[in-house]
Protein backbone atom coordinates (compact mmCIF):
# COMPACT_ATOMS: atom_id res chain seq x y z
CA UNK A 1 0.00 0.00 0.00
CA UNK A 2 2.09 3.11 -1.21
CA UNK A 3 -0.29 5.26 -0.14
CA UNK A 4 -0.29 3.80 3.50
CA UNK A 5 3.50 4.20 3.02
CA UNK A 6 3.69 7.82 2.64
CA UNK A 7 1.62 8.07 5.44
CA UNK A 8 3.97 6.42 7.63
CA UNK A 9 7.17 8.56 6.05
CA UNK A 10 5.28 11.47 7.06
CA UNK A 11 4.25 10.84 10.35
CA UNK A 12 7.93 9.50 11.03
CA UNK A 13 9.44 13.22 9.97
CA UNK A 14 6.55 14.76 11.56
CA UNK A 15 7.06 13.13 14.92
CA UNK A 16 10.94 13.65 15.25
CA UNK A 17 10.10 17.02 15.57
CA UNK A 18 7.49 16.57 17.91
CA UNK A 19 9.77 14.52 20.25
CA UNK A 20 11.77 17.98 20.25
CA UNK A 21 9.36 20.37 20.89
CA UNK A 22 7.98 19.38 24.34
CA UNK A 23 11.56 19.29 25.70
CA UNK A 24 12.16 23.07 23.63
CA UNK A 25 9.32 25.15 24.02
CA UNK A 26 9.17 23.94 27.91
CA UNK A 27 12.93 24.89 28.83
CA UNK A 28 12.62 28.08 26.12
CA UNK A 29 9.49 29.24 27.94
CA UNK A 30 11.70 28.41 31.45
CA UNK A 31 14.64 30.80 29.76
CA UNK A 32 12.52 33.72 29.56
CA UNK A 33 13.61 36.73 31.44
CA UNK A 34 11.40 36.63 34.63
CA UNK A 35 9.92 33.29 33.74
CA UNK A 36 8.24 30.91 35.96
CA UNK A 37 5.65 28.01 36.33
CA UNK A 38 2.79 30.32 35.67
CA UNK A 39 4.52 31.65 32.49
CA UNK A 40 4.90 28.32 30.91
CA UNK A 41 0.99 27.27 32.18
CA UNK A 42 -0.13 30.24 29.96
CA UNK A 43 2.01 29.22 27.08
CA UNK A 44 1.07 25.32 27.16
CA UNK A 45 -2.97 27.44 27.64
CA UNK A 46 -2.88 29.30 24.44
CA UNK A 47 -1.66 26.07 22.64
CA UNK A 48 -4.20 23.81 24.00
CA UNK A 49 -7.11 26.45 24.22
CA UNK A 50 -8.38 26.63 20.40
CA UNK A 51 -7.81 23.03 20.07
CA UNK A 52 -10.58 22.64 22.22
CA UNK A 53 -12.94 25.49 20.85
CA UNK A 54 -12.39 24.78 17.00
CA UNK A 55 -12.22 20.70 17.23
CA UNK A 56 -15.60 20.30 16.39
CA UNK A 57 -15.81 22.81 13.91
CA UNK A 58 -12.50 21.19 12.80
CA UNK A 59 -14.66 17.42 12.75
CA UNK A 60 -17.15 18.80 10.35
CA UNK A 61 -14.62 20.07 7.87
CA UNK A 62 -12.55 17.01 8.04
CA UNK A 63 -15.78 14.97 6.87
CA UNK A 64 -16.70 17.61 4.34
CA UNK A 65 -12.90 17.76 2.69
CA UNK A 66 -10.02 15.48 1.63
CA UNK A 67 -8.60 14.54 4.70
CA UNK A 68 -5.56 14.44 3.52
CA UNK A 69 -5.07 18.12 1.93
CA UNK A 70 -6.25 19.20 5.30
CA UNK A 71 -3.62 17.81 7.06
CA UNK A 72 -1.40 18.84 4.46
CA UNK A 73 -2.20 22.34 4.52
CA UNK A 74 -2.41 22.41 8.28
CA UNK A 75 1.42 21.17 8.45
CA UNK A 76 2.50 23.44 6.06
CA UNK A 77 0.84 26.29 7.65
CA UNK A 78 2.22 25.06 11.03
CA UNK A 79 5.67 24.74 10.09
CA UNK A 80 6.04 28.80 9.01
CA UNK A 81 4.49 29.23 12.69
CA UNK A 82 7.11 27.21 14.35
CA UNK A 83 10.40 28.22 12.43
CA UNK A 84 9.46 31.43 12.89
CA UNK A 85 8.90 30.72 16.84
CA UNK A 86 12.49 28.96 16.74
CA UNK A 87 14.42 32.01 15.67
CA UNK A 88 12.44 34.39 17.76
CA UNK A 89 14.37 32.59 20.34
CA UNK A 90 17.14 32.02 19.13
CA UNK A 91 17.88 35.62 18.40
CA UNK A 92 16.72 36.80 21.72
CA UNK A 93 13.19 38.19 20.05
CA UNK A 94 10.57 35.96 21.90
CA UNK A 95 8.43 37.03 24.81
CA UNK A 96 5.74 35.65 27.12
CA UNK A 97 3.38 37.19 24.69
CA UNK A 98 4.84 36.14 21.34
CA UNK A 99 4.70 32.33 22.54
CA UNK A 100 1.33 32.71 24.00
CA UNK A 101 0.23 33.95 19.99
CA UNK A 102 1.85 31.71 18.26
CA UNK A 103 0.45 28.79 20.76
CA UNK A 104 -3.48 30.21 19.55
CA UNK A 105 -2.06 29.74 16.06
CA UNK A 106 -1.07 26.74 16.03
CA UNK A 107 -3.95 25.21 18.05
CA UNK A 108 -5.88 26.25 15.68
CA UNK A 109 -4.62 24.38 13.14
CA UNK A 110 -4.25 21.15 15.24
CA UNK A 111 -8.08 21.74 15.48
CA UNK A 112 -8.28 20.97 11.96
CA UNK A 113 -5.93 18.52 11.80
CA UNK A 114 -6.50 16.11 14.62
CA UNK A 115 -9.49 14.62 13.22
CA UNK A 116 -8.54 14.77 9.75
CA UNK A 117 -5.59 12.63 10.77
CA UNK A 118 -8.58 10.04 13.02
CA UNK A 119 -10.49 9.36 9.70
CA UNK A 120 -7.60 9.43 7.34
CA UNK A 121 -6.01 5.72 8.06
CA UNK A 122 -9.46 3.94 7.14
CA UNK A 123 -9.46 5.85 3.51
CA UNK A 124 -6.28 4.09 3.00
CA UNK A 125 -6.74 0.71 4.53
CA UNK A 126 -9.31 -2.17 4.41
CA UNK A 127 -10.81 -2.73 7.60
CA UNK A 128 -9.86 -5.79 8.45
CA UNK A 129 -5.90 -4.16 8.63
CA UNK A 130 -7.34 -1.12 10.81
CA UNK A 131 -5.89 -2.14 14.18
CA UNK A 132 -2.33 -3.24 12.83
CA UNK A 133 -2.44 -0.42 10.68
CA UNK A 134 -3.02 1.53 13.75
CA UNK A 135 -0.10 0.10 15.19
CA UNK A 136 2.30 0.70 12.49
CA UNK A 137 1.28 4.36 12.98
CA UNK A 138 2.09 4.71 16.26
CA UNK A 139 4.80 2.69 16.57
CA UNK A 140 6.83 4.54 13.79
CA UNK A 141 5.77 8.01 15.26
CA UNK A 142 7.09 6.87 18.86
CA UNK A 143 10.21 5.59 17.80
CA UNK A 144 10.63 9.08 16.03
CA UNK A 145 9.46 10.69 18.90
CA UNK A 146 12.06 8.21 21.22
CA UNK A 147 15.00 9.58 18.85
CA UNK A 148 13.61 13.67 18.83
CA UNK A 149 13.30 13.87 22.92
CA UNK A 150 16.94 12.07 23.35
CA UNK A 151 18.32 14.89 20.80
CA UNK A 152 16.23 17.63 22.21
CA UNK A 153 18.20 17.46 25.26
CA UNK A 154 20.95 17.59 23.92
CA UNK A 155 20.69 20.84 21.38
CA UNK A 156 18.91 22.44 24.58
CA UNK A 157 21.48 22.14 26.65
CA UNK A 158 24.10 22.81 23.95
CA UNK A 159 23.08 25.52 22.02
CA UNK A 160 19.37 26.32 23.60
CA UNK A 161 15.61 25.87 22.43
CA UNK A 162 15.75 28.15 19.35
CA UNK A 163 17.49 25.54 16.98
CA UNK A 164 15.74 22.72 18.27
CA UNK A 165 11.91 24.46 17.65
CA UNK A 166 13.52 25.61 14.02
CA UNK A 167 13.78 21.99 13.74
CA UNK A 168 10.65 21.03 14.39
CA UNK A 169 9.32 23.59 12.13
CA UNK A 170 11.39 21.95 8.98
CA UNK A 171 10.18 18.10 9.97
CA UNK A 172 6.25 19.98 9.64
CA UNK A 173 6.71 21.08 6.34
CA UNK A 174 8.16 18.01 5.05
CA UNK A 175 5.42 15.80 6.51
CA UNK A 176 2.67 18.41 5.17
CA UNK A 177 3.95 18.23 1.41
CA UNK A 178 4.39 14.22 1.96
CA UNK A 179 0.71 14.27 2.93
CA UNK A 180 -0.78 16.63 0.45
CA UNK A 181 -0.06 14.20 -2.41
CA UNK A 182 -2.38 11.97 -0.78
CA UNK A 183 -5.10 14.02 -1.27
CA UNK A 184 -7.35 12.11 -3.69
CA UNK A 185 -7.35 9.21 -1.50
CA UNK A 186 -10.71 8.66 0.08
CA UNK A 187 -14.11 9.42 -0.59
CA UNK A 188 -16.01 12.80 -0.78
CA UNK A 189 -18.94 14.43 0.28
CA UNK A 190 -20.73 16.46 -2.22
CA UNK A 191 -21.67 19.97 -0.95
CA UNK A 192 -24.83 21.49 -2.35
CA UNK A 193 -27.87 23.22 -1.57
CA UNK A 194 -29.71 19.90 -0.25
CA UNK A 195 -26.66 18.89 1.90
CA UNK A 196 -26.71 19.20 6.04
CA UNK A 197 -25.49 22.62 7.00
CA UNK A 198 -22.86 22.70 9.84
CA UNK A 199 -25.08 22.46 12.67
CA UNK A 200 -27.03 19.84 11.08
CA UNK A 201 -23.35 18.11 10.94
CA UNK A 202 -22.75 19.06 14.15
CA UNK A 203 -25.91 17.79 15.46
CA UNK A 204 -25.58 13.95 13.88
CA UNK A 205 -22.04 13.79 15.21
CA UNK A 206 -23.72 14.46 18.45
CA UNK A 207 -26.09 11.49 18.41
CA UNK A 208 -24.00 9.20 16.64
CA UNK A 209 -21.54 9.95 19.69
CA UNK A 210 -23.92 9.87 22.57
CA UNK A 211 -25.57 6.51 21.23
CA UNK A 212 -22.61 4.67 22.50
CA UNK A 213 -22.39 4.61 26.38
CA UNK A 214 -18.80 3.18 26.15
CA UNK A 215 -18.02 5.84 24.06
CA UNK A 216 -19.54 8.88 26.31
CA UNK A 217 -17.81 7.27 29.47
CA UNK A 218 -14.20 6.73 27.93
CA UNK A 219 -14.34 10.17 27.01
CA UNK A 220 -16.00 11.47 30.12
CA UNK A 221 -13.23 9.58 32.26
CA UNK A 222 -10.12 10.28 30.35
CA UNK A 223 -10.75 14.22 30.03
CA UNK A 224 -9.94 14.38 33.86
CA UNK A 225 -6.84 12.03 33.60
CA UNK A 226 -5.85 14.21 29.77
CA UNK A 227 -5.76 17.21 32.11
CA UNK A 228 -3.70 15.40 34.81
CA UNK A 229 -1.27 14.20 32.24
CA UNK A 230 -0.70 16.54 29.82
CA UNK A 231 -0.26 19.40 32.75
CA UNK A 232 1.86 16.64 34.55
CA UNK A 233 3.92 16.61 30.68
CA UNK A 234 4.17 20.01 29.77
CA UNK A 235 4.35 22.17 33.06
CA UNK A 236 4.73 20.41 36.13
CA UNK A 237 7.26 18.02 35.27
CA UNK A 238 9.39 20.46 33.40
CA UNK A 239 9.70 22.52 36.53
CA UNK A 240 10.39 19.71 38.60
CA UNK A 241 13.37 18.63 36.04
CA UNK A 242 14.83 22.32 36.54
CA UNK A 243 14.52 22.67 40.11
CA UNK A 244 15.85 19.11 40.98
CA UNK A 245 16.60 16.82 38.35
CA UNK A 246 19.13 18.80 36.44
CA UNK A 247 17.54 20.27 34.05
CA UNK A 248 16.81 19.37 30.20
CA UNK A 249 18.86 16.26 30.03
CA UNK A 250 17.48 14.24 32.40
CA UNK A 251 13.85 15.31 31.47
CA UNK A 252 14.65 14.37 27.94
CA UNK A 253 15.62 10.72 29.17
CA UNK A 254 12.87 10.43 31.06
CA UNK A 255 10.46 11.57 27.68
CA UNK A 256 12.57 8.79 25.58
CA UNK A 257 11.82 6.00 28.29
CA UNK A 258 8.48 7.19 27.95
CA UNK A 259 8.07 6.91 24.05
CA UNK A 260 9.68 3.66 24.34
CA UNK A 261 7.17 2.64 26.68
CA UNK A 262 5.00 3.47 23.82
CA UNK A 263 7.01 1.47 21.05
CA UNK A 264 6.43 -1.51 23.07
CA UNK A 265 2.79 -0.94 24.00
CA UNK A 266 2.08 -0.41 20.47
CA UNK A 267 4.14 -3.87 18.77
CA UNK A 268 2.42 -5.80 21.25
CA UNK A 269 -1.23 -4.30 19.89
CA UNK A 270 -0.29 -5.69 16.86
CA UNK A 271 -0.02 -9.44 18.06
CA UNK A 272 -2.40 -9.33 21.04
CA UNK A 273 -6.03 -8.74 19.95
CA UNK A 274 -8.14 -8.85 23.39
CA UNK A 275 -11.47 -9.95 23.55
CA UNK A 276 -12.67 -7.28 25.77
CA UNK A 277 -10.14 -4.47 24.81
CA UNK A 278 -11.64 -1.28 26.89
CA UNK A 279 -11.25 -3.95 30.23
CA UNK A 280 -7.65 -3.93 29.48
CA UNK A 281 -6.58 -1.20 28.10
CA UNK A 282 -8.05 -0.03 31.32
CA UNK A 283 -6.52 -2.24 33.45
CA UNK A 284 -3.14 -1.75 32.05
CA UNK A 285 -3.44 2.43 32.52
CA UNK A 286 -2.02 1.50 36.42
CA UNK A 287 0.77 2.46 34.40
CA UNK A 288 0.36 5.93 34.10
CA UNK A 289 -0.54 6.36 38.09
CA UNK A 290 2.83 4.42 38.68
CA UNK A 291 4.95 7.38 37.03
CA UNK A 292 2.97 10.24 38.58
CA UNK A 293 3.64 8.58 41.98
CA UNK A 294 7.19 8.21 41.47
CA UNK A 295 7.42 11.14 39.95
CA UNK A 296 5.83 12.60 43.32
CA UNK A 297 7.82 10.06 45.66
CA UNK A 298 11.01 9.42 44.23
CA UNK A 299 14.25 11.48 44.12
CA UNK A 300 15.50 8.54 41.56
CA UNK A 301 15.97 9.55 37.66
CA UNK A 302 16.42 5.20 37.38
CA UNK A 303 12.78 4.47 39.05
CA UNK A 304 11.00 7.15 37.00
CA UNK A 305 12.56 6.17 33.69
CA UNK A 306 11.21 2.53 34.62
CA UNK A 307 7.87 4.12 35.42
CA UNK A 308 7.66 6.31 32.49
CA UNK A 309 8.18 3.53 30.48
CA UNK A 310 5.32 1.87 32.13
CA UNK A 311 3.46 4.81 31.66
CA UNK A 312 3.96 5.17 27.89
CA UNK A 313 3.14 1.32 27.44
CA UNK A 314 -0.28 1.70 28.70
CA UNK A 315 -1.10 4.74 26.86
CA UNK A 316 -0.21 3.88 23.63
CA UNK A 317 -1.65 0.02 24.21
CA UNK A 318 -5.24 1.76 24.90
CA UNK A 319 -4.87 4.26 22.30
CA UNK A 320 -4.84 1.91 19.40
CA UNK A 321 -7.35 -0.50 21.21
CA UNK A 322 -9.78 2.93 21.52
CA UNK A 323 -8.91 3.77 18.23
CA UNK A 324 -9.83 0.51 16.20
CA UNK A 325 -13.08 0.30 18.60
CA UNK A 326 -13.96 3.75 17.25
CA UNK A 327 -12.84 3.26 13.24
CA UNK A 328 -14.89 -0.30 14.03
CA UNK A 329 -17.78 0.61 15.27
CA UNK A 330 -18.57 3.83 14.01
CA UNK A 331 -19.92 4.50 10.85
CA UNK A 332 -17.50 6.18 8.29
CA UNK A 333 -18.91 8.90 6.65
CA UNK A 334 -19.42 10.55 10.57
CA UNK A 335 -15.98 8.80 11.64
CA UNK A 336 -14.45 12.40 11.86
CA UNK A 337 -17.28 13.96 13.75
CA UNK A 338 -17.54 11.47 16.22
CA UNK A 339 -13.30 11.80 16.63
CA UNK A 340 -13.66 15.15 17.05
CA UNK A 341 -16.04 14.78 20.11
CA UNK A 342 -14.25 12.49 21.46
CA UNK A 343 -11.00 14.76 21.31
CA UNK A 344 -13.17 17.66 21.98
CA UNK A 345 -14.33 15.80 25.02
CA UNK A 346 -10.91 14.25 26.35
CA UNK A 347 -9.58 17.57 26.33
CA UNK A 348 -12.24 19.85 27.51
CA UNK A 349 -10.86 20.60 30.53
CA UNK A 350 -6.70 20.49 29.41
CA UNK A 351 -6.59 24.21 29.42
CA UNK A 352 -8.27 24.68 32.49
CA UNK A 353 -6.05 22.46 34.25
CA UNK A 354 -2.75 24.10 32.60
CA UNK A 355 -3.56 27.17 33.06
CA UNK A 356 -4.18 25.82 37.54
CA UNK A 357 -1.15 24.12 37.30
CA UNK A 358 1.38 26.91 37.59
CA UNK A 359 -0.32 28.49 40.76
CA UNK A 360 -0.57 25.36 42.39
CA UNK A 361 2.81 24.05 41.84
CA UNK A 362 3.62 27.21 43.31
CA UNK A 363 1.40 26.95 46.03
CA UNK A 364 2.17 23.45 46.89
CA UNK A 365 5.13 22.62 45.19
CA UNK A 366 5.67 19.84 42.54
CA UNK A 367 6.34 16.47 44.51
CA UNK A 368 2.48 16.75 45.78
CA UNK A 369 1.25 17.67 42.79
CA UNK A 370 2.33 15.12 40.97
CA UNK A 371 0.89 12.78 44.15
CA UNK A 372 -2.43 14.25 43.83
CA UNK A 373 -2.57 13.56 40.48
CA UNK A 374 -1.56 9.94 40.92
CA UNK A 375 -4.74 9.28 43.26
CA UNK A 376 -7.30 11.21 41.06
CA UNK A 377 -6.03 9.34 37.76
CA UNK A 378 -6.64 5.90 39.79
CA UNK A 379 -9.97 7.10 41.12
CA UNK A 380 -10.80 7.63 37.91
CA UNK A 381 -10.20 4.59 35.81
CA UNK A 382 -11.67 2.69 38.90
CA UNK A 383 -15.10 4.77 37.87
CA UNK A 384 -14.98 4.03 34.22
CA UNK A 385 -13.99 0.30 34.82
CA UNK A 386 -17.46 0.08 36.69
CA UNK A 387 -19.35 0.39 33.48
CA UNK A 388 -20.88 -2.41 32.33
CA UNK A 389 -20.86 -1.54 28.58
CA UNK A 390 -17.08 -0.26 28.75
CA UNK A 391 -16.16 -4.14 30.25
CA UNK A 392 -17.60 -6.28 27.59
CA UNK A 393 -17.25 -4.35 24.65
CA UNK A 394 -15.68 -6.90 22.33
CA UNK A 395 -12.99 -6.66 19.91
CA UNK A 396 -15.02 -7.01 16.63
CA UNK A 397 -11.71 -7.06 14.57
CA UNK A 398 -10.48 -10.08 16.63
Amino acid sequence: MPAFRTLLTARTISNFGNGLSPVAIAFGVLSLPGATAKSLSLVMFSQMLPIVVFMLIGGVIADRFPRAMLMGVTDILLSFLVIGNGIALATHHATLHTMMIVGLLSGTLNAIWWPAMSGLVPDLVDDEHLQAANSFVALVCNFANIIGAVTAGIIVAAIGSGPAIVIDGITFFIAGSLVFTLRDFGKRREVNEHSPSVIDDLVHGWREFTALKWVVTIVAGYSIIVMLFESALTVVGPVLAKQSLGGAKPWSWILASLSIGMVVGVTTTVRVRPKYPLFIGLVVQAGMVAWLLAMGRSTSIALAMICAFLCGFAMDFFMVLWQTALQAKVPRDSLSRVASYDAFGSLFFTPLGLVISGPIVARIGTRTTFTAYAVVTAIVIIAMLSVKEVRQLKNSTA
